[in-house]
């Protein structure tokens, strides 16, 4: 029988059985005593619209075999509806109505789930409400008040309480901050990361540099993370994490690959997707954690047309063991630019301060600045500037000896009109200055002035309201054949460099200022020495928040002053 006539075949089968007679009948896959299950949804956007019966029967399915298979949670991998229309929503309550209360699940939000809504809005929240789940005991907490699309939980495999992180669609660059602390907070648990776009074709993770990928989750919504961007800046950081779960390519149906991350725990990647099969079959992946306690079970089965999915049998039904971390301290990153920094900043503004905190703490030079004219730091690790009169003034002696420099700078740009407005500036606004500025929204310089003469590196740049941008500007001394040379970054690529006559030593620093410019910022560092192209690469392939450095030995303690916050350093 062809694959055609067969789809036909069990689809009219369906229609004339109903998914509960085929589930009756189904051959389900051997269990073994003592096993703990978690079941995994894969994407249930042709379900939701147009075969809720389908949807029924798979968790009614996990209903009943609650008890005989110990399912400990259901994890959903996003695109929970087609459209995100109210009535795909009110399908799948349905279908999760029949396990709640009885089976934990978490649900991730797909790129569907945001189709009809404008910017990061779905109807999820209206339908699986945070007040209800959070009177669960295996509720953890929530990025946004009342938004599930960022949330965690903890599920309980053979004793130990594990947690599972589910991240938006493209997680944005302050998501994944928060990520970063809440698995730093419990990296005592094991952990799973689930979020509908990780992996790409042939196992590869999403990468934007590559170019051409389809349905990238890269720059989603104006500012989105990527599988890779994901691995670096967050998963392979932490010692508890054991498997990160996807959807989202239902072309490539299934992926997998392991990895080994920073303390050496190995962590297990998967892709599941079946939406092109038919509509999925009713396919569920189950995860059976064995009595050893190092042994997950991988397992493809449909209680609605029974049996597994034959399509790619190794990714089918496999086995994998848990890797636990073997260091206590990370290697340095090896990803695709090994170049760590040779030296670390001197001086580090990381906005990690309380909500309300005047001060801006220099975790690592000690020179502490303060917040002016609304500024604030909203308790996250930012630092808000909510107009383009707000900034915050630095102290003087930032430039240090005057000789070579670098700044660098994570920030998204929140207003809709710029002139001549400085996301950043080192000197004086007489004419002496160092300085990143927006001329207008779309133009701008990098720009060195002494006693009024300005030199500069102007370019037409594309931007986004609220998307983070990395900006890194360099003055090496003599890096123009004896001249001094200035060099402008943006994430991650030179945009240009110029020979100067200029000399940062002649510049008179006394007013060192953060703005007065609209916009969120994540962290401001500056180093004594000029940055090399494969440190920038690094750096803003790492993101704010950590420091690759080549001898990490070479790191000071961050300084502590009873001015300055006192909850501890994020992790790097």
């Amino acid at each position: 029988m062809n694959t055609r006539r067969a789809v036909l075949t069990v689809l009219l089968w369906l229609m004339i059985a109903g998914p509960a007679a085929a589930a009756a009948e189904a051959d389900e896959p051997p269990f073994v005593e003592g096993s703990t299950t978690l079941v995994v949804l894969p994407d249930t956007e042709g379900y939701a619209g147009r075969r809720p019966n389908i949807f029924n029967a798979m968790m009614q399915w996990v209903a009943d075999n609650r008890e005989a298979r110990n399912i400990a949670g259901v994890l959903h991998v996003g695109d929970v509806t087609n459209n995100n229309t109210k009535q795909e929503w009110t399908n799948a309550r349905a279908a999760f109505d029949r396990i709640e209360g009885k089976v934990p699940y978490v649900l991730a939000a797909g790129n569907h789930d945001y189709d009809g809504t404008e910017g990061r809005l779905t109807h999820m929240n209206e339908f699986f409400k945070v007040d209800d789940l959070r009177k669960r005991p295996a509720f953890g907490g929530v990025y946004e008040p009342g938004k599930l699309e960022n949330h965690y939980q903890f599920l309980q495999i053979h004793g130990r309480r594990w947690i599972v992180l589910s991240l938006e669609m493209g997680p944005r660059s302050e998501v994944v901050a928060w990520a970063n602390r809440i698995l730093a907070e419990h990296k005592d648990r094991p952990a799973i990361l689930l979020t509908h776009a990780y992996l790409y074709y042939g196992n590869a993770r999403y990468d934007h540099r590559r170019g051409g990928q389809r349905a990238s989750p890269y720059n989603f919504c104006g500012d989105g993370a990527d599988g890779e961007m994901l691995w670096n800046r967050l998963v392979r950081r932490h010692p508890n994490v054991m498997m990160v779960i996807c959807g989202h390519l239902s072309s490539q149906y299934v992926g997998y690959r392991k990895d080994e991350a920073d303390h050496g725990n190995i962590v297990h990647q998967m892709l599941v997707d079946y939406e092109k099969m038919g509509g999925g079959h009713g396919f569920l992946r189950l995860l059976e954690f064995l009595p050893d306690g190092k042994t997950v079970q991988v397992r493809t089965f449909s209680p609605v047309t029974g049996g597994a999915n034959p399509r790619n049998p190794d990714l089918e039904e496999f086995r994998f063991e848990l890797g636990p971390a073997t260091r206590d301290t990370p290697r340095p990153a090896a990803g695709t630019n090994p170049e760590a920094l040779a030296r670390p900043p001197r001086h580090r503004y990381s906005f990690d301060g309380e909500a309300g905190a005047q001060v801006l703490r220099d975790s690592i030079g000690g020179r502490h600045g303060t917040l002016h004219e609304g500024a604030r730091l909203d308790g996250q690790g930012h630092l808000i500037l909510p107009t383009n009169a707000s900034y915050a003034t630095l102290p003087t002696g930032l430039l240090e000896g005057k000789g070579d420099l670098s700044f660098e700078l994570w920030f998204a740009p929140t207003g809709r009109t710029y002139k001549w407005h400085a996301a950043v500036r080192f000197g004086c606004h007489e004419g002496d200055w160092l300085t990143y500025v927006f001329r207008t929204f779309n133009v701008h310089r990098a720009e060195i002035a002494v006693d009024g003469h300005n030199e500069d590196i102007q370019r037409k740049v594309p931007v986004q309201v609220g998307k983070t941008m990395h900006v890194v500007v360099t003055y090496d001394a003599d890096g123009a054949d004896g001249r001094p040379l200035l060099c402008y970054y943006r994430d991650g690529k030179r945009y240009g460099r110029m020979p100067t006559g200029l000399k940062l030593s002649d510049i008179e620093e006394a007013k060192n200022r953060i703005g007065p410019f609209a916009g969120r910022f994540d962290e401001l560092r500056l180093y004594a020495y000029p940055l090399s192209e494969g440190e920038v690469a690094g750096n803003y392939e790492a993101g704010p928040d950590r420091l690759e450095l080549a001898d990490r030995a070479d790191v000071p303690e961050p300084e502590k002053t009873p001015t300055a916050p006192t909850e501890p350093e994020a992790l790097p």
